[in-house]
């Protein structure tokens, strides 16, 4: 019992520090070597500066599988309004997706598999991962790029989810988050004096049809059963009231699991905005970003991963989910170059609002994360078994 409130004592003091010390997205320079020296302290052979500021950790113990363990430590561009004895001393920066819980329970399994060699065998690669949150393309495609973990048989990864109380584990068989892509739409009119408009070309009649008629490809292009989200999220055109601009921009999200499906929302968006363009005299710059591929948990690695849950959780605090998230994740890349699966680690309170993640006020009920942790522990144990 001593050592693992010990291990607990440690996840719980690294997941505090990075959460005191955030930094975005590719930017993450000082996290990386706060975790650099971590993985020194326990002798673990690290590779740094992977992609830019990830690193991969590899703990080989003899014969037997290699898996991945893969922890994302990237903030989000929040202002913090928590009153954590250690909120985020940097400004604008908030760990508001539980990365840093992430990380310090991937530091945690870190300890324990490097400390307890006679408990398993085979080679462990831990991922501490930068970008999760972005910017395109997300920090994941640098680590499976490299090559540094193609020798994994498997991955696996943990998320936090607020919604759920401290002390569940939940996970898909199957499909568990959306692919996301990115739309940037510019029409270009004819500016005017707004009480003269037959003198020019109204662009922000174009971006109002086109934020009208974009839903019809969700009602009517795709079938009733296939999944499919397109949010129109930011709209800008305009300087004054009394003035038609020569141009109206806005951005949005395209999410789907299905790659047909995918491909028919490039394809007909790209239709739809032209052709209003062009029935108004105007043009249109069209750009569809492809960023996450949709993370669509391997069936075989997913129940494994539930039964390492259950010996841990206890099998009524492991939920098999039936529906998918339309969220999206660069977990994604790992599970598409070999297979693997993510689960979600309740982290909710009992007795308290619990905030959504990417709020300015999400907390985290720290009694979970020795209990994720330790799941990690398991798949590494238990692999040879699989």
């Amino acid at each position: 019992m001593d050592k693992f409130q010990e291990l607990e004592s440690y996840i719980i003091s690294n997941r505090r520090h990075i959460h005191m010390n955030p930094e975005l997205g590719f930017e993450c320079e000082k996290t990386h070597d706060y975790i650099k020296i971590e993985l020194q302290k326990l002798n673990i052979r690290t590779y740094s500066h992977v992609g830019k500021h990830s690193l991969v950790a590899v703990i080989e113990n003899g014969d037997g599988p290699t898996v991945g363990l893969r922890a994302d430590f990237d903030a989000l561009p929040i202002q913090e309004e928590t009153n954590l004895e250690f909120k985020s001393k940097n400004a604008g920066k908030m760990h508001a997706c539980g990365h840093d819980a992430h990380t310090g329970m991937l530091l945690g399994a870190a300890k324990y598999l490097s400390e307890h060699l006679d408990e398993w065998k085979g080679t462990v690669k831990l991922i501490f991962q930068e970008a999760e949150e972005g910017p395109n393309p997300g920090g994941a495609l640098g680590i499976v790029a490299c090559g540094l973990v193609d020798d994994c048989e498997t991955f696996f990864a943990l998320h936090v989810s607020s919604g759920d109380l401290a002390g569940k584990f939940l996970i898909n068989e199957g499909e568990a988050l959306a692919s996301a892509d990115t739309i940037k739409i510019r029409f270009i009119g004819k500016g005017a004096h707004a009480a003269y408009p037959h003198l020019g070309i109204d662009p922000i009649i174009m971006q109002a049809e086109f934020i009208s008629a974009v839903q019809t490809i969700v009602s009517r292009k795709k079938s009733p059963l296939d999944k499919g989200v397109i949010t129109i999220a930011m709209v800008k055109s305009g300087t004054t009231h009394n003035v038609i601009p020569e141009d109206a921009y806005l951005e949005g999200t395209v999410r789907t699991f299905s790659e047909e499906v995918r491909q028919m929302f490039q394809k007909e968006l790209e239709n739809l905005a032209k052709g209003i363009a062009e029935a108004h005299g105007g043009k249109c710059e069209f750009r569809y970003i492809r960023e996450y591929d949709s993370l669509i948990n391997t069936k075989a690695e997913a129940i494994y991963f539930e039964n390492c849950a259950k010996s841990i959780f206890g099998e009524e605090n492991v939920v098999v989910l039936d529906s998918p998230s339309m969220g999206a994740e660069d977990f994604s890349r790992y599970v598409n170059h070999r297979q693997g699966a993510m689960a979600w680690l309740g982290i909710g309170y009992k007795d308290k609002y619990n905030y959504p993640i990417h709020h300015p006020k999400f907390e985290i009920d720290e009694t979970a994360l020795l209990k994720g942790s330790k799941v990690l522990i398991e798949t590494v144990k238990r692999i040879g078994e699989k």
